[in-house]
């Protein structure tokens, strides 16, 4: 890879970030050794001297300790053309190091190189030399934008930030210069404006609670074997959370399923055991354990909520972008194109096709990768462990909806609504 070769004194924190940049630029790099520049007058009088003469690309850590120093150097150089550098707050420790620092984040040394490149482009810095972009963003604009002075200027800094990659901490000056250098006003408006995206549970959440599983079980033997007089209670006691991989698999990791029809494989499985365990013999178990599957496939089984079209026709109205997050059959993407749902929807995520179930945080970083990792995931559904509480854990915001759960705290709940309805008071 050929270097940046750049004429600025390039300054860092400490011998290992010196030794990182050296990789990718050709210069004077200085480390100035941490917080020992504050008492190395010999130090300090270089930089003072090679900045009035060359100028000088500032970068440090996105740590606490990383801005001080940047704002003393700043300070000890003042009046030279200074370039700062920012680089993205990214939690992890260097391999050199017995333990992590002490705000848990990678220092200049730990970033990768295309990382570093990113962030120098971004400041200006590049093959061509130094280049500044000049934007008219001034004081008034931050004002303007939300980003200083109003209610909301932290939050839309650090979705700003989270979105550019660069530190959330900057003052305002470097947030301007930051800015001027990066974006124009028109696109900080696009990312601030920018809705979160949606993640719906399917049943109980967009359909009727109704309990297919159970139903068509009981239909099946009292119509096939009605002479065995099989009670109710036997087969609801041994279906109820059991037989589906999401209840027998306690780890909820079914990627040995997903290939030959492995998912209803398992499933025909655990019903016939169900069947035998209820009364019926193992010829007859095996016999109307496969027919369940066709009867709960079929859209005419599922009822939508009386006002789960309309909301989510407003919805989308409104902006939002919506993908459907089910722990379910491999053969939902076609039962929702049936029910009229696929136009509502961006992308559908079943955990039989996936190989995870909620609450698995895999299964939630997958649907967040097929929606183009979004700054903000919002999950919606009516199980508090695995729609909530794991949704939450895995950094989505959460309202929990139709709820069944009386006994519920709203603990990892952002909001809790009676009806599809009421949300249309949340999501604006």
């Amino acid at each position: 890879m050929e270097k940046i070769k750049v004429n600025q004194v390039v300054v860092v924190e400490g011998k290992y970030d010196a030794i990182k940049l050296d990789s990718i630029i050709d210069g004077l790099i200085i480390p100035v050794n941490g917080f020992s520049v504050y008492t190395d007058e010999e130090k300090k009088s270089l930089l003072k001297k090679l900045g009035r003469k060359n100028g000088i690309i500032l970068v440090t850590d996105s740590d606490s300790a990383g801005f001080r120093i940047r704002n003393y150097v700043q300070n000890i150089c003042r009046g030279s053309e200074i370039i700062n550098v920012y680089i993205p707050p990214v939690q992890g420790k260097e391999s050199r190091k017995q333990a992590p620092s002490k705000e848990g984040l990678l220092g200049v040394e730990g970033i990768d190189k295309e990382t570093l490149l990113k962030c120098l482009s971004d400041a200006g810095v590049n093959s061509a030399g130094i280049s500044v972009h000049k934007e008219s963003l001034t004081y008034a604009d931050l004002f303007e934008l939300g980003l200083s002075g109003t209610h909301n200027a932290t939050d839309n800094r650090e979705k700003l930030a989270k979105y550019l990659n660069i530190p959330s901490k900057l003052s305002k000056k470097a947030l301007l210069e930051v800015l001027n250098r990066m974006c124009t006003k028109q696109q900080i408006e696009q990312i601030l404006s920018e809705k979160p995206v949606l993640f719906w549970d399917f049943h109980g959440t967009l359909t009727k609670p109704d309990n297919q599983w159970v139903d068509i079980a009981l239909e099946l033997c009292d119509t096939h074997f009605p002479e065995m007089n099989i009670p109710h209670s036997e087969i609801k006691k041994n279906l109820s959370g059991k037989c589906l991989p999401w209840w027998t698999y306690p780890d909820r990791d079914t990627r040995h399923l997903i290939e030959n029809d492995g998912w209803w494989r398992s499933c025909n499985e655990e019903f016939t055991k169900m069947y035998i365990d209820s009364g019926l013999g193992p010829a007859q178990a095996a016999e109307i354990a496969p027919l369940i599957r066709p009867y709960v496939v079929d859209s005419k089984n599922h009822r939508l909520h009386d006002d789960c079209i309309a909301v989510l026709t407003e919805l989308k109205k409104r902006g939002y972008k919506n993908y459907m997050l089910s722990n379910n059959f491999p053969e939902l993407l076609q039962l929702a194109s049936e029910m009229g749902l696929d136009s509502y929807f961006d992308g559908i995520v079943v955990s039989a096709l996936v190989g995870y179930d909620k609450p698995r945080k895999e299964i939630f970083d997958f649907a967040r990768n097929l929606a183009g990792n979004p700054e903000k995931c919002i999950m919606i559904g009516d199980n508090p462990a695995d729609d909530i509480k794991g949704a939450k854990l895995a950094g989505f915001d959460t309202i929990l909806v139709n709820n069944r759960h009386p006994e519920y705290s709203g603990e990892f709940c952002d909001h809790i609504c009676k009806t599809l309805t009421e949300m249309l008071d949340v999501l604006k």
